[in-house]
């Protein structure tokens, strides 16, 4: 049953069995439609199974918005492997010491360029036969390790892990116990979501789970590292008079924090307002936007946290450790 509030919109009676059901949308209906089922009889329950196919003109499975974003997705999985062959190249011809956690940058780089790419092969998978279920397995999949992995990356830079100190403190241990199996949770809500249609029971659940965990509670939590840093660094500064250069890199990591916040409430809530304010036809423009995004919060972490030996950065270590030292 389509909203027959509409012109275009069409009620399609099921009361019989092995009813099928052929409806063609004129040049000039051009519009986002939907399925809904409705049960006239209240109180009752009602049993059947549907198979039903939407098609575009030309052939085409998926809605014209959605054309573009094999190309979106294929262009961003490119400029992502290229950033992680550069930094793999970086890594490899630098003169100063290499840190775990840069080898931990790379490697979640090379996962968000797989996952966009495979991705990429879903849309078209599902816009030349209608069908991207293999491809939307693996997209699952690596997204699941690159949603956990961002935030392990994220959480073990705020924390100065493997670049001020090679370990964690208790306090910042139990953030990352926290922090992951949420994202555990909040990536198994996502296929949920993306996977089951909006009239599922327990669809709602899901993603009020996916938007409370996602939006809130893990993004909210990473940021306690990088503040706790910034006390740190404070601290050890006001502690020796010699230390007080350590005053010029909390400027870094206060842009770090800022940086981190940006991209959280970008992606979180502009993105879904975008969606939400566009037409049909250009839904693809907010994934379009949020991959950029992307990339430009990985290429300015990269270049905060490059390999080099005069990077501000990784200079903190020897002024934090000679200050607390001598303190």
């Amino acid at each position: 049953m389509l909203n027959t509030k509409k012109p275009n919109d069409v009620i399609i009676p099921i009361a019989g069995p092995n009813t099928t059901y052929t409806h063609q949308i004129a040049a000039n209906g051009k519009g986002l439609y939907s399925i809904l089922y409705s049960n006239c009889n209240y109180g009752s329950k009602a049993s059947f199974q549907i198979h039903y196919v939407l098609m575009n003109k030309d052939g085409i499975f998926i809605s014209e918005g959605e054309v573009p974003l094999p190309l979106v997705y294929a262009g961003a999985s490119l400029l992502f492997l290229f950033a992680f062959v550069y930094w793999v190249y970086m890594l490899r011809t630098s003169s100063s010491p290499i840190h775990k956690i840069q080898y931990l940058m790379g490697l979640l780089c090379f996962f968000k360029a797989a996952s966009v790419g495979f991705e990429a092969f879903r849309y078209q998978s599902l816009k030349s036969f209608g069908d991207g279920y293999a491809w939307a397995t693996l997209f699952h999949i690596l997204t699941f390790v690159k949603g956990t992995m961002l935030f392990a990356v994220i959480l073990l830079i705020g924390t100065g892990w493997s670049i001020m100190k090679p370990f964690l403190a208790d306090r910042e241990k139990r953030i990352i116990l926290i922090v992951l199996p949420m994202q555990v949770l909040v990536n198994v809500a996502m296929v949920v979501v993306d996977e089951t249609p909006p009239g599922t029971a327990g669809w709602m659940t899901w993603r009020d789970i996916l938007h409370f965990f996602d939006a809130v509670v893990c993004c909210c939590a990473i940021l306690f590292p990088i503040v706790w840093s910034i006390k740190h660094l404070r601290d050890a500064a006001e502690a020796d008079g010699k230390a007080k250069r350590i005053l010029a890199k909390l400027k870094m990591f206060r842009e770090f924090y800022v940086l981190v916040v940006c991209y959280i409430y970008f992606s979180r809530i502009i993105i879904y307002l975008v969606k939400a304010t566009l037409p049909c036809e250009l839904s693809w423009v907010a994934s379009a936007i949020s991959e950029t995004a992307s990339l430009i919060f990985y290429m300015l972490v990269g270049y905060k946290f490059r390999p080099d030996f005069d990077n501000p950065y990784l200079m903190v270590q020897a002024a934090v450790w000679t200050g607390n030292a001598k303190s």
